[in-house]
């Protein structure tokens, strides 16, 4: 079960981060102790009840600020003892100084089972959720890529340019500000995410007046590694978008089973590479003989295998494909992650088995997948749009005939499409970044 960290402990783990905060006591429950730091770190100050189980302290009434003397402290952690509830067992007072400037940043991370740990930066303060006004990018991130991330919101000027008497932002501190949290989820799989909202611009320098750290059950560490070059990804993916040749396993000549559809729109909308299709029993598929084994099909002709056999043949499947130079496959079989248990383990084995042998995999549960530009309809449902410049992918395969219903109904022009099913190997942030690199 996910657990919040005080804010407190929340700022203290930031900090090694190297997230600035403000200047901060926590003291016992006691309001003449609350006094005494507040002296010590000067007026005004902001008192809070702080504990584990308090997450969301505006929301309570937790929060005191602008206390302008010790009178007014004491007072202000009184009353906010009398607010406390059984559920939030041992609370302190945490007292901090008040940290003032005209603009309110949100900063702090997410862990997209996807994307990984995607460092989040947004206008802040109480207006967060009015104004959506949020930009994301996965970690770890550079200070170029922060500079992009504050360009791309909406208010960008506010932090850009002189504001009401104050400078500029100072763009380098802002960076290491998400420079540090970006490398804070890839080295610790146990924070789920971090909230640090407001992040205030004093001056022209970020501080952190309010954090919160959510744990959860630690995952595999996020590779720290720098993303594949263009270049290798286009090498990579080639063929499964712009393949030499494609085997159909799994053909069939009954039009109801997906051997069937998928063999049928390959050649119905004319890809201009040799179509293999194989049934281990043989016989004609729309004329056209059907090979028994793999191993009757010439090596180098084929370097996609759209596999739509059961899963207990798949694994074979790859090894045969793999030594006649197949490269790339579409897993369209079910019964994998989707199925339960034992389908999870099936998956893991896919996967194992396709990086052991250099193959990249779409899929399982899935689709298909299109490629205008090499004229391939590689896919277990019909809709095939024209040519364009529109690439769609999603895990859903509805949602992707959707799309492609649409632009073949409105005549927008599409350039690839594929559906990643359970995402296996081949995750939507693959193709994401595939299509940054601009697949020829």
């Amino acid at each position: 079960m996910p657990a919040t960290l005080s804010e407190h402990d929340s700022k203290q783990l930031l900090g090694a981060y190297g997230v600035p905060m403000a200047r901060e006591a926590l003291v016992a429950p006691d309001p003449a102790a609350a006094a005494r730091a507040a002296a010590e770190l000067g007026f005004p100050t902001v008192v809070k009840l702080c504990g584990p189980t308090i997450a969301h302290k505006t929301e309570r009434n937790l929060v005191r600020l602008g206390l302008s003397d010790a009178a007014a402290v004491q007072t202000a952690a009184a009353d906010l003892l009398s607010l406390r509830r059984p559920a939030d067992g041992a609370v302190q007072l945490l007292v901090a100084e008040q940290v003032r400037g005209r603009r309110e940043l949100l900063a702090g991370f997410v862990r997209d089972p996807q994307f990984g740990p995607c460092v989040v930066l947004g206008v802040g303060g109480i207006f967060t959720e009015a104004l959506g006004d949020v930009v994301f990018a996965a970690a770890p991130v550079t200070t170029a890529d922060v500079r992009r991330m504050v360009g791309r919101l909406r208010m960008s000027h506010l932090l850009l340019q002189p504001f009401r008497g104050e400078p500029a932002m100072d763009l380098e501190a802002l960076a290491a500000v998400l420079i540090g949290l970006g490398r804070l989820g890839l080295e610790r799989p146990d924070v789920q995410s971090v909230d640090v909202n407001p992040l205030i611009v004093r001056g022209a320098q970020p501080i952190a007046v309010d954090a919160l750290v959510v744990l959860g059950e630690p995952g595999a560490a996020w590779p720290s590694t720098a993303p594949p070059s263009d270049d290798a990804l286009r090498n990579r993916f080639q063929p499964l978008f712009a393949p030499r040749g494609i085997i159909v396993a799994g053909a069939s000549n009954h039009p109801g089973k997906f051997g069937f559809v998928a063999f049928h729109n390959i050649l119905r909308f004319g890809f201009g590479g040799e179509v293999f299709p194989v049934n281990r029993d043989g016989g004609e598929i729309l004329g056209r003989a059907m090979y028994k084994s793999m191993a009757e099909i010439p090596a180098g002709r084929a370097d996609l295998i759209v596999v739509c056999t059961p899963t207990a043949a798949n694994i074979q499947l790859l090894r045969d494909a793999a030594k006649i130079g197949v490269r790339a496959a579409f897993v369209a079989s079910g019964g994998y992650g989707e199925a339960g248990e034992q389908g999870k383990a099936l998956e893991r084995e896919l996967v194992r088995v396709a990086n052991e042998l250099g193959i990249v995999v779409a899929g399982p549960n899935g689709q298909g997948v299109i490629s205008t530009p090499a004229s391939m309809c590689a896919q277990i449902v019909a809709p095939y749009a024209p040519r364009g410049r529109i690439a769609i992918a999603s895990q859903s395969g509805n949602v992707v005939s959707s799309f492609l219903n649409y632009a073949t109904l409105t005549g927008v022009g599409i350039s690839r499409a594929v559906s990643t099913g359970n995402a296996a190997q081949t995750t939507l942030a693959a193709i994401v970044q595939l299509a940054g690199a601009k697949l020829k």
